[in-house]
């Protein structure tokens, strides 16, 4: 098997977790209601435009953080919202655990 049979069946066996499954049915669940739908995608856009000024360097205002809290907590009060944040954070666990796992993997080759 090649390294990259191994990676198919890691996405494959990603696909198949229950967070993986439950994260599309909440999305196509959420997509029925398009207020709802574009309120949260609002949000996440917002969210990933203050997150990318963050990594750049810039400064986030604090009416920002304050606009962003705000928009949060709007958001949450949806309850299928609620749980398509909670699947992410979920999800995000399963991502981190793995960027962790590969970290180690290739730590020999970017030490010196």
């Amino acid at each position: 098997m090649s390294f990259h049979d191994d990676i198919s069946n890691l996405v494959s066996s990603f696909k198949q977790t229950q967070e993986y499954k439950e994260y599309l049915k909440l999305k196509e669940d959420l997509k029925k209601d398009e207020n709802v739908y574009n309120m949260l995608k609002d949000f996440k856009e917002k969210q990933n435009e203050v997150q990318i000024s963050y990594i750049n360097g810039k400064d986030i205002t604090k009416e920002k953080q304050q606009e962003m809290e705000n928009l949060y907590s709007i958001v949450i009060q949806n309850e299928d919202c609620r749980k398509i944040l909670e699947c992410e954070m979920k999800i995000n666990v399963i991502l981190a655990d793995l960027q962790k796992s590969m970290g180690e993997a290739i730590e020999e080759l970017v030490k010196f």
